[in-house]
């Protein structure tokens, strides 16, 4: 696996060297080696290869390229599998139906609407021209535009996948599902970049969580904090190396952390422990207001403008 993700984490690390003072070689072998949709690759072989070695089934090479080399989830995602996508392309024309080409007709203009509508008027007329002055009110003002023109720019690109998957009978899994009406971590990320979410879900949180527990080290609750926070560190890193996006993806591990205790400390006493006995109308309604808010400050961490 290691090998595998060998020419990611490469790519990634010639990334955070500088390259002022550099000979031009250094510059033209970091340029050379960008290779939009690298991270998106890997995982997928990652993930083809886990899954081979367990159910000792070969894969067909000209399967192997086709799923990896799938062009509309080849830059950035939705995130698929093998065996569902590959169940798809067996049926081949059976499943380019109306039904499903009208879905991609909605798919595809949602999609745009998304991305080269909503996502560019917000970048254009509200990012691009906010003066950087340092204040409070500058920070909060891009935090919480950019956590909005990022949620229409890639879920956009995502629909426009889905669209153009649709066109040709494959049901390109669904990526975002409005995601700001999540009420805790563990749901966020069933609702925004829900194939990633999936995919740290079962080849990484899992097997971490598993032999922890062979290991019988630490108490449950501990080896699932311990499995929730790798897991989040590891999509930090998968970002990329630079300090914002490992810090990001900390903070969200630090989130779900915190939300498995408190769901934990819940089930032992047989009590909300923060909230008491309020209504249950308005727990949903501060809980979506409390992630909402702690979401957009791990996205502005991500962003860079921060750090």
């Amino acid at each position: 696996m290691l090998l595998l993700a060998l020419p990611m984490l490469l790519m990634k690390t010639v990334n955070i060297v500088p390259v002022e003072g550099q000979s031009i070689t250094i510059r033209d072998f970091r340029d050379f080696i960008q290779i939009a949709g690298l991270s998106y690759i890997v995982f997928k072989a990652i993930s083809l290869y886990i899954d081979e070695r367990n159910n000792k089934n070969k894969i067909q090479f000209i399967d192997f390229f086709n799923f990896l080399a799938f062009v509309p989830t080849l830059l950035i995602g939705p995130l698929d599998r093998f065996q569902r996508f590959q169940k798809d392309v067996d049926n081949g024309y059976q499943n380019m139906n109306k039904e499903l080409i009208y879905k991609g007709w909605e798919n595809f203009i949602l999609g745009l609407l998304f991305k080269f509508i909503l996502a560019e008027a917000i970048r254009r007329l509200i990012l691009a021209n906010l003066v950087d002055d340092g204040s409070l009110l500058y920070h909060i003002t891009y935090a919480y535009t950019y956590l909005i023109y990022l949620f229409f720019d890639f879920a956009g690109y995502s629909l426009l996948a889905i669209g153009a998957g649709n066109f040709i009978g494959i049901h390109v899994p669904i990526n975002f599902d409005k995601p700001f009406l999540a009420v805790n971590p563990k749901e966020f990320w069933k609702r925004w970049h829900k194939s990633l979410g999936d995919w740290l879900n079962d080849y990484f949180f899992k097997p971490i969580f598993k032999d922890l527990t062979s290991r019988g080290i630490f108490k449950s609750i501990t080896r699932q904090n311990i499995a929730l926070m790798l897991t989040f560190t590891l999509m930090g890193f998968w970002n990329g190396f630079e300090f914002h996006y490992i810090l990001s993806g900390m903070l969200f591990g630090l989130y779900s952390v915190i939300h498995n205790y408190y769901v934990y400390r819940c089930k032992k006493t047989k009590k909300d422990v923060f909230f008491g006995k309020l209504n249950p109308k308005i727990i949903r309604v501060l809980s979506i207001f409390i992630l909402f808010n702690a979401v957009t400050f791990a996205i502005y961490i991500f962003s860079g403008n921060l750090i």
